[in-house]
């Protein structure tokens, strides 16, 4: 049996003889990727709407660092401008040291460590900030990575902006 890309639709063709005579069947096409190779994990969609959208931050799924051969999980575009690169790590296949010992590391788990060190570096060299975020932290305290997203974000809360406005009035202006 051989299989051949269907130009419609992204959909294969599964072809086959059968008595001399070419037998086409239509086989629906994987979901699309947001990246070709290597996807896009549950997590980092439950992330982009659970916190990045609920934020209304400005962000690039997978960013490509094309000199390392690498991609970023997300480039967020804080509304001060910059840019920060965000790397949503899995606590089994980024080894999170809270639940995987060094010495008990698998060979997968030690080169996804040496990749992320990589990334860290190549974001480092080119200035732009890195902000790593572990799913035990998503998952079992939300609050807390959201208070560190807007701070690093520099988004503040409504409640906050009002004591600000509040503070500001009241400072006396003496020379």
């Amino acid at each position: 049996m051989k299989q051949v890309r269907s130009k419609n639709r992204g959909n294969k063709e599964i072809i086959s003889k059968k008595k001399n005579k070419i037998v086409k069947k239509k086989v629906a096409a994987k979901k699309q990727r947001k990246h070709p190779l290597f996807g896009t994990s549950k997590l980092e969609e439950d992330f982009a709407k659970d916190f990045l959208d609920k934020l209304g931050v400005k962000y690039q799924w997978q960013f490509e660092a094309k000199e390392i051969g690498r991609f970023y999980d997300f480039s967020l575009f804080p509304n001060n401008g910059g840019m920060i690169l965000l790397e949503i790590d899995g606590g089994y296949f980024h080894s999170d040291p809270r639940l995987v010992k060094e010495e008990e590391m698998n060979p997968m788990q030690k080169r996804n460590k040496r990749v992320d060190e990589l990334k860290n570096k190549w974001a480092l060299m080119h200035g732009i900030p890195i902000m790593r975020i572990w799913e035990k932290d998503i998952r079992e305290n939300p609050k807390e990575v959201m208070k560190k997203l807007k701070e690093r974000l520099y988004i503040e809360d409504k409640k906050q902006q009002s004591l600000k406005e509040m503070n500001k009035r009241h400072i006396n202006k003496i020379k």
